[in-house]
């Protein structure tokens, strides 16, 4: 196997969602045996330690960042320009990068991970002409890959991955007041915990709405992680009344603490946005799966493409008073424990390392 270059339009210095997803499949492809380079803006080594709080052992070529995105794609392709003899297996998530690349290099294996269907013109002309020259398509739900198809597109060529976690990381030996007291959080209360960022269709507002409907609010406790320091202060002067702890973004490296110091962990998603409803993979869903704890989730199709009722309890989307009669099952029944025990099962099948596995083999076909 060649070595593979990995590049994605974003800068590292503002973490989010999607650079965590790339760190992590770069120390998959690593870990695996595989030769990679990650290209990308601001995604030196001492930048990911600080912000990440990972120390990386693969190489990085980091480019200085430019606000416009098509502009930064341009400078990923100067940039491959001058390395391009060293690369013939290129994997990326920029779609204009890898029509360039497609186009002007037909000996050199491109793989493009899609997480989304755009609706500007734009990015349809570079999709459907980058499509037909690329080794394969990597796209994260059945959702997905079922609009390309529609879309006469190959179904031949797009392969559905799931995200996934490393299981050493989430299930950490720490006993849930152990890590309470190291994040000072009450280890007399049942904690309800949401993590990630705090966007709309994540369903976040539902989440904090369902407070209202609870009984023994005394005993009961709402943490959510995520979100800038700016909307966290807007929500807690919102919900200043509440048992609500809000923590703005930590680095990936603590939220394990954070899920083993919680009772139940929620995903919200909302069912008002495609994206929600057919095709994202959430990253959360992994994470909270190898955690051990039980989770409550929308009924939505992107989400039972992983899981069913064998191993969370689904509510309906955007309905809170559904959500906070679930968290109430969850909390009075405690033979729902069991869920978490077989959510921890099914999630081994999700490791990033057998997702760099599996984008191997695309690349070998």
């Amino acid at each position: 196997m060649n070595k593979i270059l990995y590049v994605h339009n974003a800068d590292f210095s503002k973490p989010c969602a999607n650079r965590i997803q790339v760190l992590n499949m770069c120390k998959a492809f690593k870990n695996i045996g595989v030769s990679i380079t990650l290209m990308s803006f601001n995604c030196d080594k001492n930048i990911i330690k600080n912000i990440y709080n990972e120390d990386i052992d693969y190489n990085t070529i980091s480019l200085k960042p430019f606000v416009n995105y098509y502009f930064r794609s341009l400078l990923l392709f100067l940039r491959f320009l001058t390395i391009k003899n060293d690369y013939n297996h290129i994997y990326t998530r920029d779609l204009t990068f890898a029509f360039l690349v497609s186009k002007f290099f037909k000996n050199k294996k491109v793989i493009y991970e899609l997480h989304d269907l755009s609706n500007g013109k734009m990015w349809h002309f570079l999709f459907k002409r980058t499509f037909k020259n690329l080794q394969g398509c990597v796209v994260i739900s059945k959702g997905l890959k079922e609009e390309l198809i529609k879309n006469d597109f190959n179904g031949n060529k797009i392969h559905v991955l799931h995200d996934g976690v490393d299981l050493e990381k989430f299930d950490i030996n720490i006993s849930k007041n152990e890590a309470r007291g190291k994040l000072n959080l009450p280890k007399d209360k049942t904690i309800i915990s949401y993590t990630g960022s705090l966007q709309s269709w994540k369903g976040y507002e539902t989440f904090l709405k369902s407070y209202d409907y609870l009984k023994n609010k005394e005993n009961i406790v709402y943490l959510v992680v995520g979100g800038s320091k700016e909307h966290i202060n807007r929500l807690k002067e919102k919900y200043k009344n509440k048992n609500i702890i809000f923590v703005p973004f930590v680095e990936n490296s603590k939220v394990p603490l954070y899920l083993k110091a919680s009772d139940v962990l929620v995903i919200p998603n909302s069912s008002k946005y495609e994206i929600s409803v057919k095709y994202t993979s959430p990253l959360k869903l992994f994470e909270y799966m190898a955690s051990k704890r039980p989770i409550i989730a929308s009924d939505l199709p992107s989400i039972r493409e992983v899981v069913s009722e064998n191993e969370v309890l689904f509510f309906k989307p955007n309905n809170e008073k559904d959500l906070a009669e679930k968290i109430k099952k969850h909390i009075k029944d405690k033979e729902l424990q069991k869920l978490a025990e077989n959510t921890y099962e099914k999630v081994k099948k999700y490791t990033w390392a057998k997702r760099a596995e599996k984008i191997i083999e695309i690349f070998n076909n």
